[in-house]
């Protein structure tokens, strides 16, 4: 049975305006860059997580991604294997968490480390250890990508 054209051309155009949206999406997400400095790179990973639906479903984690060392790509990737981790138990409670405040720790020029408290939506405060590194040579040269997380321990009660 072939569709009226009207219907065929509605389809299209309907096919057509979400394939643009997704690509405005993707294209809001921001890529590593030599100019975005370590704490940066974790400050843009933390609102992405916090807002991780905003503008579209699992755009936080999608973003964060994007700013995974590709040493750590090859060992929690692809992207839907990550969003599985990320949506899990033990990284579950960054996703559209309250708050957060990132505290500079070491840098030696090429490692830097972060100590990231969390505020869950309960009120729990979570305390993560974040390091980034600048990447030598390949697609990402000179440019500061997280390397590691820890796992989240228990920090008190937030506000």
């Amino acid at each position: 049975m072939r569709m009226p054209s009207s219907i065929a051309v509605a389809v299209a155009v309907m096919i057509a305006i979400f394939s643009v949206s997704w690509a405005a999406r993707a294209a809001d997400l921001v890529v590593p860059d030599p100019s975005i400095a370590p704490e940066e790179v974790v400050a843009i990973q933390m609102k992405a997580l916090q807002f991780n639906d905003n503008p579209v479903a699992d755009f936080g984690i999608a973003q964060t991604w994007n700013f995974a060392h590709p040493r750590n790509r090859a060992a929690t990737g692809p992207l839907q294997r990550f969003a599985g981790m990320l949506k899990g138990a033990a990284y579950g409670t960054m996703l559209n968490h309250a708050s957060h405040r990132i505290v500079a720790q070491e840098s030696d020029g090429t490692r830097a480390s972060f100590d990231v408290f969390m505020e869950t939506t309960t009120g729990r405060m979570l305390h993560f250890m974040w390091a980034v590194e600048l990447v030598d040579g390949g697609e990402f040269d000179n440019c500061w990508m997280t390397v590691a997380v820890s796992m989240p321990r228990d920090a008190g009660q937030g506000s």
